[in-house]
C-alpha cells in the first residue's frame, strides 16, 4: 500500500498534466484554432485588398462624373452601356451573354 500511496501523486501529476496539454491543442482556443484563425486572417487581408482596389476603382470612376471634371465622353458612354441606346452613326455588335449562374461565396467582386 505505501508503494502504492508514492505513485499516486505522481500518476495525477502525470494525468493533470496530459489533460491541459491535450485541450491546449485541441480546445477552443488551442493551437489548431489558432492555425484556423491565421488562415482565415490571410484570406480576409486578400479580400480587404481586392475590396479597397474595388473602391478606388468606383472612386476613380465616381470623380469622372463630379462636377468640377465631368467628362463628357464618359458620360456618354456609360449612359448608352445603361440604357442600351446608340446614335444611328454608332456601330453596334451584339454577342450572346453567358448563363447567368449564382455567385460563389467566395467569388471575385466585380470592380469593371
Amino acid at each position: 500500500m505505501s508503494r502504492f500511496k508514492k505513485i499516486l501523486p505522481m500518476v495525477g501529476f502525470v494525468w493533470v498534466i496530459m489533460y491541459f496539454a491535450f485541450h491546449a491543442f485541441t480546445g477552443e482556443q488551442g493551437m489548431r484554432n489558432l492555425l484556423k484563425y491565421q488562415q482565415r486572417e490571410k484570406e480576409l487581408s486578400q479580400q480587404l485588398v481586392q475590396l479597397q482596389a474595388c473602391r478606388h476603382s468606383y472612386e476613380r470612376r465616381i470623380a469622372l462624373l463630379s462636377d468640377e471634371n465631368l467628362d463628357l465622353d464618359y458620360l456618354e458612354e456609360r449612359a448608352h452601356a445603361v440604357l442600351a441606346l446608340a446614335d444611328s452613326k454608332d456601330i453596334v455588335l451584339t454577342y450572346k451573354a453567358e448563363a447567368q449562374t449564382k455567385p460563389l461565396r467566395n467569388a471575385p467582386l466585380p470592380c469593371s
